[in-house]
């Protein structure tokens, strides 16, 4: 990509990751190109005429095509389809159906508790009493599955 045919108005794509953490790309305007190649957008984020983000401090972003941009925000938007999807039928599980119904009592309970005063989690003991409960509720909920 050559950054010196940029104009102002222009979009393009800048590029932040697509590795373990997910993908991640948006697309942006130009506002401004300096004489040296010093690229300004909307959000007043510069980059340099190589495409790399000036002042970044850890991983910076990079410009990249405007394709490329919506290639990787396609990706992200299937990716965060599938997760849902994955999530939904999960949920429909019994598994899951049990996992969420111990999840919701315990939150309960500790609401309760909360509500008349046993705020103190001392010496872990209240981490220990959820773990208990959410034990309890499982093997509960598995010995007496609902007829559906």
């Amino acid at each position: 990509m050559n950054t010196l045919e940029l104009k102002p108005g222009d979009k393009i794509g800048v590029f932040f990751y697509d590795d373990k953490r997910g993908t991640k790309a948006v697309i942006e305007e130009v506002i401004h190109i300096s004489s040296s190649g010093t690229i300004t957008l909307k959000n007043g984020t510069r980059y340099n005429r190589n495409g790399r983000e000036v002042g970044a401090l850890g991983e910076g972003t990079y410009l990249c095509t405007t394709e490329k941009a919506q290639a990787v925000i396609k990706k992200a938007e299937q990716r965060k389809q599938q997760k849902e999807e994955e999530y939904k039928a999960y949920i429909a599980s019994p598994e899951g159906r049990r996992d969420k119904a111990a999840a919701s009592s315990v939150n309960a309970a500790i609401k309760a508790l909360n509500q008349y005063g046993w705020y103190a989690d001392v010496d872990g003991h209240m981490d220990a009493m959820e773990s208990e409960i959410e034990q309890i509720i499982k093997k509960y909920v598995s010995e007496h599955e609902p007829i559906s």
